[in-house]
């Protein structure tokens, strides 16, 4: 696989991650789950940030 999200060389970079990295990624194929998080990376790292709020409205500090 080249690239740094498994992708051949020109291909978009926020284009899909491709249906055979996803099948090796559910079988436990380390390098396919690597191009995975890769692919997600930035949106783990937005969640990661999100304010989170109690029954009552107020923002939980973690």
């Amino acid at each position: 696989m080249n690239g740094t999200n498994g992708n051949e060389p020109g291909y978009p970079e926020k284009a899909l991650v491709p249906y055979p990295v996803i099948v090796a990624a559910t079988k436990g194929d380390p390098d396919a789950m690597k191009i995975v998080l890769q692919h997600f990376s930035g949106y783990i790292a937005r969640l990661s940030m999100r304010k989170l709020y109690d029954g009552a409205g107020m923002s939980i500090l973690a």
